[in-house]
């Protein structure tokens, strides 16, 4: 029995359009997904990077989403306990004062799909 393992992929795809401009900017995904050693991830996460690939038009110039690059591939082992995904940071939308309470357990979250 083949024991499969948890792999987490950052892809990064270039937005490219063209003429001058060329390259408008890079579009960055996470993806967990399981594989049963290191090259059959690396072959998934290309296929995930390929199916998102596409083009259209604006007005007359023609605009290509590519993938460029499988950033990172790691295993996360067959059997993960919790991991944490780092999304950066943001600016806020409206100001706080030092005071505010948070109330975290107060608000259902709301579902990602």
């Amino acid at each position: 029995m083949t024991i499969l393992h948890w792999y987490w992929a950052h892809l990064r795809w270039a937005v490219m359009v063209e003429g001058k401009e060329g390259l408008r900017h890079w579009d960055e995904s996470v993806y967990l997904f399981r594989g049963d050693s290191r090259e059959a991830a690396f072959r998934e996460a290309l296929e995930l990077g390929y199916r998102r690939e596409g083009h259209c038009k604006e007005g007359r110039r023609l605009v290509v989403r590519r993938l460029a690059a499988v950033v990172t591939l790691d295993s996360l082992g067959a059997n993960p306990g919790p991991f944490q995904v780092d999304l950066g940071q943001k600016r806020p939308e409206v100001h706080l004062p030092f005071e505010h309470v948070f109330d975290p357990a107060g608000e259902e979250p709301a579902p990602f799909f």
